[in-house]
This record gives C-alpha cells, structure tokens and sequence, in this order.
C-alpha cells in the first residue's frame, strides 16, 4: 500500500512539471513563445489598466502579468495578512519592502528566494547593475546571499547644495565668498542693495532652501564635520578614517547652528524657510528673489523643465552657480550623497511560490526592465509617442504641443509605469523638442570641481546583525532625527537659545538612545 502511494506521489509529481513546462527562450525576446503569466503585488496609486507601459512590456515578452496593485497604505496592510496566511503573489514589490522583512523572510525561513544565481544565469543587465560601485556589497545580506532585484539611478556624487545668484554678484560688483565671514558680507549687500535690480531694495531673499527634504544641516560640514540629516541608514554620522562618529553633537554642529542662527536674526534667511511648502518656494524662486538657494539642482526653484526655454538661459546657465565648499575651519567637507548611483535595495522579491522554471523567467522579466530604452520609456514614455531615439543614450520628446489634455493625462508619469517597481536608470540624455544637440553638463562639472576634493566617506549600505537591531536601530533614529531637526530650527530661527540649551540636548540625545545606536551601527559595518 505504501509502495503504491510513493508511485502515485510520483506520477502526481511528474505530471505537475509536465503541466508547468512552457516554451520559453533563454535569451531574446520574447521570453515565451506561448501564453504565460506570473502576479505581482506591489504599492502604486494608479489602475494596472491606466499604465501605458504594461501593455508594452506584454508584447515585447510574451507574459501577461497579475497585477495585484493598491496604495502604499492599502498594500501595508494587505502585505502582513498575505504572508501570514500564506497567500501571496510570486512577485512582491515596491516600497511596501524594507531591511526586516528580506531579514526575517529570505535569510530567516527563505520564503523570499535567493537570486544571485539567478542573475548570473538570466541577468545580464542585472549582473552589470551589481558591479556598480557599492551595489553588489549594500545588496549582500550577512549570510552571503542576494534575496532582492534592485532599482538603481545613475545620479551625481553630491546634489542639495547651495546656489549663489552670479547675476547679483555682477550687479553689485562682489565676488563669490570662500568663508562664511565673506558670505554673510554678500548677504548683507543683497538684502540692502537692490540686487535684482527691480527697483525694490526690500524684496530680496538672501537665502532660501527647497523645503523638498530640506537638509541645512548639510552645510555643518564648513566647520569641518559631516552632520547631514538626510534620510539613510546612518543620519548624523560619518564615516572618518573608516570609524563611524556621531556629529550632530559636536562644537563643529555648534558653530554652524550659532552661525545661521546669527544670519537668521540678520534677516538675511527667508524667514518662512522651515515652514513653507514647495509651490511657495517655487514661486518666489520665479520672482528672482534668491540670492542664495540651497536646493538638488540650480532650476528647481523655476521649474523642473527649463531646458531651452529663456528661463533656462537665465537662471540656470547665467545665474545660480555652486557656492563653493566654504572654509569655517581649515579643513571643511562635505556630504558624498551617493558614490554615482543611488541603490533602492529592497524593491522587489521572488517568493517560494515560484518554481525552478517560473524563477528564471521572472528574472527574465525584470531583466528587460534594465534595458537602456526599456528604462528610459518606463521615465520618459513610450518611444515614438513621447520619446524618439536619436542614439545610444540620446533621446528627443516628440512634438507635443498640439496634444490635447486627455492625451497629456494618458502619458502623464504616474500612467506611465508603476514607480514603485525596480530598474536601472541610465545616464541618458533626453533633449526637448526642437534641440538638437544636450548641452554640455557645465554645472555638474562646476560643482564636481568645487565640491570633489572636500567630498566625505561613504557609508556603505549594510545589514543590521539581527532583527532586533533592525528594529531598534528604527525606533531611536525616528526619536533622534525628530528632535535634531526640530530643535536645528528652533535655533536658528531664534524661538530657542543654543547655547543655554546645548548641554540639556546633548543629554537628550543620549537619553534618546544615541550610546545604543552607535553600538548597532558598528555592528552593522563590522567595527570592533
């Protein structure tokens, strides 16, 4: 009887992978030759019917995809059910995914799978993206293994600086400061001095700052340490000399909060800088009203796209120009953002309902995603509707000026793809209409010449050694990058004083957690 159910087990088994079996290629597209399908869940706010790619993507690879897609909210929720219960799609993806769950779920009970092998065998476009600088160590959990596809952008080594208005200098015959002494004497002479030339000496704002992730603390590292706030693993750190230090309770973070505090009661800071929201900045950036902005690109207070416009011409290529690393202390640095591409590692995950066959074509699939004119029409829109390919990473927008407003909506960005899921952002170019050629990346260059030799150590992106940490680490930098930030603006805003409150925040800090904190990092990077 035993005998006869292993043979019945067996020819259960063999008729299962008979079933499973598909005409598929190993290379080329399309990937299947014959229908074929596998579901993702994932976080997007848009309809799987709205996205003018997915249809795209269907003909090119022969699969029909199971989108199984709500809001980030919706899908928070909706993921904890799934994996408790077991029911849950091939594919899980977006940023619904963080560090714990490939913790816990892939290297844990490997219920996400590892795809190394993967990528080696189905991946090439995946295999290039991992010997970017950093990738392919941030990707590596702790017990050797790749358990997520990543989604990579090629983008500067340093972006959210400060801008100075080069057409004010001119006007007013100053030149560019190089300490801060120097730019709080230019300060004053664009409040007092009619620097737009409108007329108006009282409308001027010295400096102002996108309030997109707004990160003045960046600007600490004049006096000679890397506080930045900005959201990664490691806020407040740095890295120096290989060591992990905390730095937003350092005299250099002191001087710099006295400094702009000491600007703020100047009146030489726009006073809605912490307050105010993006349309507002954006507006008074279109009324020349910034002498010195900090933002992520010398056109953001404008417009996002200047380009070949008169706007372009004379706010981005004759006015807002990097304000160098100034000298507060002898030796000044500055915050590396990235080492040249910025890695999402967590974006998408294949699940143990996959099996061997299903496997290598979900890689398949994803690996057409990293594709250089995959990638650019997931951004840009399709190619020859919204983009035409003038060459190996030059493309062109169409004409679109007589489209009418259901065609604009059609072929928005958010109809455009699911944003969540992973790719590779080339460095592609895309001109406007009518341009022929890009014009040279003069302020890329300008600010890689000025800010390159003060440029800081790079974290690299590691795994906590246990969930615990995971979770803890979590919860004291959500306390820890609260306080820090409301009380930088509460000094130098003046509604508190630094110097009578700098012992009680040090000690709040520590209160917070910080001691522990830095224990779980040097966990992390493996420090002694």
């Amino acid at each position: 009887m035993k005998k006869l159910a292993l043979v019945l087990a067996a020819l259960l088994m063999f008729s299962s992978v008979s079933a499973l079996a598909v005409d598929w290629n190993e290379t080329g597209l399309p990937i299947v030759n014959e229908p074929y399908s596998f579901s993702i869940f994932l976080d997007d706010s848009g309809l799987p019917e709205d996205k003018i790619m997915f249809p795209i993507l269907e003909e090119m690879t022969g699969i029909t995809i199971e989108w199984q897609m709500a809001p980030y909210a919706v899908q928070t929720e909706k993921l904890g059910i799934a994996l408790s219960s077991g029911d849950y799609a091939d594919v899980i993806a977006g940023w619904v995914l963080g560090d714990s769950h490939l913790i816990d779920m892939g290297m844990g009970d490997q219920t996400f799978l590892p795809l190394e092998d993967l990528f080696e065998k189905y991946g090439p476009n995946m295999m290039e993206v991992l010997e970017k600088p950093g990738v392919r160590a941030s990707m590596t959990l702790p017990d050797g293994h790749i358990y997520s596809i990543p989604y990579v952008v090629a983008e500067p080594e340093v972006f959210y600086i400060p801008y100075i208005n080069a057409q004010w200098l001119d006007r007013l015959g100053l030149e560019v400061p190089t300490t801060p002494e120097e730019l709080k004497e230019v300060l004053i002479a664009f409040r007092d001095q009619d620097a737009n030339g409108n007329g108006d000496p009282s409308d001027e704002i010295p400096f102002s700052g996108d309030p997109n992730n707004l990160d003045i603390s960046k600007l600490s590292g004049w006096w000679g340490v890397d506080a930045a706030g900005a959201k990664n693993q490691f806020p407040y750190f740095a890295l120096v000399d290989g060591k992990i230090t905390f730095n937003a309770n350092t005299e250099g973070y002191k001087a710099f909060i006295e400094y702009f505090a000491d600007l703020y009661k100047e009146g030489l800071i726009d006073p809605e800088i912490f307050t105010q929201d993006v349309a507002t900045w954006s507006a008074k950036g279109k009324q020349d009203l910034y002498g010195v902005d900090i933002s992520y690109g010398p056109s953001d207070a404008y417009d996002d796209f200047l380009e070949g416009t008169e706007e372009y011409e004379k706010y981005v290529k004759n006015a807002m120009h990097p304000l160098p690393v100034l000298k507060g202390v002898e030796n000044p640095v500055y915050h590396r953002t990235t080492p040249g591409v910025t890695l999402f590692r967590t974006q998408a995950v294949v699940t143990d309902k996959c099996d061997e066959e299903k496997q290598a074509i979900v890689i398949r699939w994803f690996n057409n995603l990293f594709e250089a004119d995959v990638s650019q029409q997931t951004s840009s829109g399709p190619l020859d509707i919204c983009i035409v390919k003038l060459a190996d990473g030059l493309y062109q927008e169409t004409d679109q000026s007589d489209w009418s407003d259901e065609q604009k909506e059609k072929y928005s960005w958010g109809n455009r793809f699911a944003n969540s899921l992973p790719r590779y952002y080339h460095d592609n170019k895309v001109l406007p209409f009518g341009k022929d050629e890009p014009d040279p990346d003069l302020q890329n260059e300008m600010k890689m010449e000025l800010y390159g030799p003060y440029l800081n150590e790079k974290f690299p992106e590691v795994w906590s050694t246990s969930e615990e940490d995971t979770t803890r680490s979590a919860e004291i930098r959500a306390d820890l990058e609260n306080y820090i930030k409301t009380k930088t603006a509460q000094w130098i805003a003046g509604q508190a004083d630094v110097d009578a409150e700098w012992d009680a925040y040090c000690e709040q800090l520590n209160a917070y957690g910080l001691e522990e904190l830095t224990e779980i990092n040097r966990r992390a990077l493996g420090e002694e």
